[in-house]
């Protein structure tokens, strides 16, 4: 796949198909517009391109408004090549971008920019200055510029409407299992191994590797998860502790993460954790004794969920 900027345009496409979004997630609903996007592209022998912004718009709109991302944009620009798009236009979100009319945005990116001939958007999708155009607008625009306009209908999971927001509230609650289903894989914490106290290793037997945060990440709710350990491209079951260690103390937030049956030393490696269950809340124990008891119950059912 290929990265373009917005001056990297105009580009001669032979038949460009493009879909439009901010894809935070990359969820079932993103990934049936990239499946059609593509699909739409190969049947014309054409290029199926998806556009996207940085920062996300509301980091731009509201800055005085905390708000955490669940795909940082690495993440998100290696699960959109996955996906199978031969290009991302990754346009740059300023002030003078989200003052641009509706109108002028397609006339500007979508026809000057990329000659589309096709567009894939989802039902809600809403663009230009104060997100007043909608899909009706685009169906008029696509009339007067000679691009198609392809609406895709709402992605459905157990009864619910897939979407970024609902996704967001259920990592929030530690709805982590939930959240899986509505984006099609395991909700991941990635970032390299740093010190920590070693407490795990010393008192209670469980060595840990602490996971470096990121600040722009969205964070679930604290607590202990049964997850799977992504180290040199092999997949390995443990168990992670979010929160603030009330049993020593702390007062800041540290991820430590137990991998069942691993000798090596990870300091300084990336490691990515993928959520797949919350066993419990975090609570304070009356000695490291009592909470390493509590560990290894933890880790007997992490098995169980993992092996199932």
């Amino acid at each position: 796949m290929q990265i373009l900027r917005r001056e990297d345009l105009p580009q001669k496409f032979s038949y460009c198909v493009a879909t439009i979004g901010n894809f935070d997630g990359v969820h079932l609903g993103h990934q049936a517009l990239f499946k059609e996007t593509i699909k739409q592209a190969r049947s014309k022998g054409g290029q199926a391109v998806a556009i996207t912004f940085d920062p996300h718009p509301l980091k731009v709109l509201r800055p005085e408004v905390p708000f955490k991302l669940i795909c940082t944009l690495e993440q998100k620009i290696k699960l959109i090549e996955e996906a199978g798009l031969d290009y991302l236009l990754l346009l740059e979100f300023t002030p003078e971008l989200a003052a641009l009319e509706a109108e002028d945005f397609v006339e500007e990116i979508l026809v000057r920019g990329l000659g589309i001939k096709k567009l894939v958007v989802g039902y809600d999708y809403r663009f230009g200055r104060k997100r007043r155009g909608d899909t009706e607008l685009l169906k008029v625009l696509g009339r007067r510029f000679g691009f198609e306009v392809i609406v895709i209908p709402p992605q459905k999971v157990d009864g619910l409407v897939v979407s970024s927001t609902l996704i967001r509230e259920l990592i929030t609650e530690g709805e982590v299992a939930l959240a899986a289903k509505l984006l099609g894989r395991y909700y991941q914490l990635c970032g390299e191994v740093i010190p920590g106290h070693g407490r795990g290793r010393k008192l209670l037997g469980f060595p840990t590797a602490n996971l470096k945060l990121s600040r722009e990440k969205l964070l679930p709710k604290t607590g202990v998860y049964a997850v799977y350990v992504t180290l040199d491209q092999e997949k390995r079951p443990g168990v992670m502790n979010l929160g603030f260690n009330p049993t020593f103390g702390d007062h800041y937030l540290s991820a430590e993460v137990h991998i069942f049956d691993f000798k090596g030393d990870l300091y300084g490696q990336r490691i990515c954790v993928s959520l797949v269950a919350r066993l419990r809340d975090e609570k304070k124990f009356s000695s490291p004794e009592e909470l390493a008891a509590q560990i290894a119950e933890d880790c007997q059912r992490a098995r169980k969920i993992l092996s199932s």
